[in-house]
């Protein structure tokens, strides 16, 4: 059985990745680390756990569901609820209710339809993105099975906005990064006054430090936002948010980002053993998991190489951030293969 150092120096010499940052810890403290590669692709740049890097559809889950969940918390939104009472500029016809945990969870019918060239609402202005995603029906009836969509989330973020009174931006400034001082965490572009040698590279992008998802790339660029992706972070950072989590909200004695009502909503359970499965915006089962391991996880990928991750019974998170250049699936597959083996280790002489 390879290591997670050999699987990564593999992924490395086959042109899969670049780079490569590890960490897993518990509440309290750090259990392993590993830094190799590099963060860009001209490959100048060292890999560590403090490169600040686009963490693309993660955002989801670390930025905007950790903020409705937080607003949640505060009485201010009812997830059972249809969407439009707090997205009242949507003017699409809908023939069905579609509640807010339903966009969360992917299964409200907002889903890109199998044979289209492109996303129903997709323009390369950003601002008519958002205006088309405030006008379009959803394709299909709300649904069983999750049908992953960037639509979802994007809706979300405007309704997010809407109820708290803040852009998406710095509503995560001012009540999450702040917070739990995540000092070089921002969305939308990467915080000004980091230096370039702290910047990471991920597929899709010409730079260090540019957005890779070519939906908010688009929306940022023309002056938007968007919560499907689009947020940098590190792995030392997001430790901070995983910790959080860990602790069902709690970051300090006394002190909580969102309630233990509101974690209730994201807890993993066994409800339904089928690749996307979510609670409330967070997997709970990937065909790349461990069996032995669901029902007591929660874990999100982003497409340009990276994957945070929660086990509950075992009290750890495992942040897997890459530069990733090649293979996808593979990718992917190894970073899983990473968390398996960190996760059911008990010497951490890994």
């Amino acid at each position: 059985m390879n290591t997670p150092k050999e699987i990564v120096r593999y992924d490395i010499c086959n042109g899969i990745i670049h780079g490569a940052a590890v960490l897993c810890g518990s509440s309290d403290k750090e259990l392993f680390r590993l830094e190799s590669g590099f963060a860009d692709f001209a490959d100048r740049i060292p890999m560590r756990t403090n490169t600040v890097i686009d963490i693309a559809s993660v955002t989801k889950t670390a930025a905007l569901v950790t903020a409705l969940l937080i607003v949640h918390s505060r009485g201010l939104i009812d997830f059972d609820a249809d969407f439009r009472i707090y997205l009242k500029s949507y003017k699409g016809v809908l023939k069905n209710k579609i509640r807010v945990r339903d966009l969360a969870n992917h299964v409200s019918g907002f889903v890109d339809v199998p044979g289209e060239t492109q996303r129903r609402y997709f323009d390369e202005s950003g601002k008519k993105i958002l205006e088309n995603v405030l006008q379009l029906p959803p394709p299909l009836p709300p649904t069983a099975k999750p049908q992953y969509a960037c639509w979802n989330y994007i809706l979300l973020t405007m309704l997010l906005e809407s109820v708290s009174g803040l852009s998406f931006p710095d509503f995560c400034r001012k009540e999450i990064f702040e917070v739990l001082e995540m000092d070089s965490s921002s969305i939308g572009m990467p915080l000004k006054q980091l230096p370039a040698s702290r910047l990471g590279q991920t597929a899709g992008t010409e730079s260090p430090g540019q957005i890779s998802d070519f939906i908010a790339y688009r929306i940022y660029r023309d002056g938007g936002t968007s919560g499907n992706a689009g947020m940098f972070s590190s792995a030392d950072d997001l430790a901070k948010l995983m910790r959080c989590y860990l602790l069902h909200g709690e970051y300090a004695e006394g002190k909580r980002l969102f309630s233990e009502k509101s974690f209730a909503e994201i807890a993993p359970d066994q409800g339904r053993k089928i690749d996307g499965y979510r609670r409330f915006g967070w997997i709970v089962y990937d065909k790349y998991m461990d069996d032995t391991l669901f029902g007591s996880s929660l874990l999100h990928s982003g497409w340009s190489g990276q994957t945070v991750f929660l086990n509950f019974k075992k009290q750890i998170f495992i942040i897997a951030l890459s530069s990733r250049c090649g293979d996808y699936e593979k990718a992917k597959c190894d970073r899983f293969e990473i968390i398996r083996q960190l996760c059911l280790t008990t010497s951490w002489s890994v």
